[in-house]
């Protein structure tokens, strides 16, 4: 019996990750797009400095990290919404709502998956595979650095790559409350940030500090911005589906913004990605990327805009699983990419 309600807990507990749906690889997007291309760009500046190998290294544990953050926010998020989830239809069976799980027991999830977070950034940005082997010897090696004053640069540098989106999951919550309609904060734009935000850290984990963290930024800040206005688009048309919900408990959202005219909002929303996208492109001389970025989000953004119907809030969850599609579509391109500036060594 025991047996049998710790299984039923460790269930309810990756449900409340959102670990059993898709939604989670959402977040590792930006982050696997920039370590793949950083990883082409580094080749071809520098053939020896690193290898194809190391890069999808890279771009596993930015996946890994990534996707296990996402389930500490949401755990969060859906301790602070617990009353309003409960209240709405879509969202009425979750664990922390329907109270399967305790607040405690959620916190504790929280904490654990916050922490092999920290663990998988510095193994990222330390680029040591003992880590991965020994956490036992990654310890006594960053006990020694810090007795050798060399340990707190490190510290800081991991922590200026986590602490922006670490701020960002707490606040985003409570960008969904009526009080942040008031300042013209609405939830999605919090989102935005820490779904593009894992392109910089992707970016550094396959430079690492040989270039600063103001110049990964900087290198970074376009598809940032592309990756930013993008969820922005997706996220308001999903979050339409509970539309006649979230009127009735008062919950802000980014589609009230667009009143009767939300699929000119939405347009609106999807046109500055192509233009981020330009931008980010034109430091790749690479026609491969030109194609199959440019060319597939432009039919993709049509195709969505066109099939999208106001008057069915479920056309939101359509287009969300398209963009979804996108997504991986373009882990591919960035694969090849990798894969075309490898053989040219």
């Amino acid at each position: 019996m025991a047996a049998s309600n710790k299984i039923h807990l460790l269930k309810d507990l990756l449900i409340l990750s959102r670990f059993n749906k898709y939604t989670p690889v959402f977040a590792s997007f930006a982050g696997l797009w920039s370590t793949l291309l950083a990883g082409a760009a580094r080749l071809a500046e520098h053939p020896s400095a690193i290898s194809p190998a190391f890069v999808l290294r890279q771009t596993g544990l930015c996946f890994l990290a990534a996707y296990i953050f996402y389930g500490a926010g949401t755990v969060w998020n859906d301790w602070v919404d617990r009353d309003v989830d409960a209240n709405v239809a879509r969202t009425k069976d979750r664990p922390l709502a329907s109270g399967k799980v305790t607040t405690f027991q959620a916190m504790l999830w929280m904490v654990l998956q916050t922490l092999a977070t920290w663990y998988l950034l510095n193994v990222m940005l330390d680029g040591n595979d003992l880590y991965v082997l020994n956490p036992l010897h990654a310890l006594m090696i960053a006990v020694h650095r810090i007795k050798n004053g060399r340990g707190t640069d490190g510290c800081t540098y991991r922590w200026k790559h986590f602490l922006p989106v670490l701020v960002a999951s707490f606040l985003y919550p409570f960008g969904k409350r009526p009080a942040a309609r008031k300042l013209y904060v609405y939830p999605q734009y919090i989102l935005g940030f820490i779904v593009a935000w894992p392109a910089v850290i992707g970016w550094a984990a396959t430079y690492g500090q040989h270039q600063p963290f103001t110049e990964t930024v900087r290198q970074c800040l376009p598809l940032c911005s592309m990756v930013y206005f993008w969820i922005i688009y997706l996220n308001t048309a999903y979050s339409y589906q509970d539309v006649a919900d979230d009127r009735k408990m008062n919950v802000n959202s980014f589609y009230n913004l667009g009143g009767q005219h939300l699929h000119l909002l939405l347009v609106a929303l999807a046109s500055p990605v192509p233009v981020c996208m330009l931008l980010f492109l034109r430091e790749f001389d690479s026609f491969w990327l030109w194609a199959t970025w440019l060319g597939g989000w432009t039919a993709s953004f049509a195709e969505q805009l066109i099939h999208f119907d106001p008057k069915e809030p479920a056309s939101g969850g359509t287009l969300h699983k398209s963009n979804f599609m996108l997504g991986i579509w373009t882990i591919f391109a960035c694969a090849v990419e990798l894969l075309r500036s490898a053989s040219k060594v």
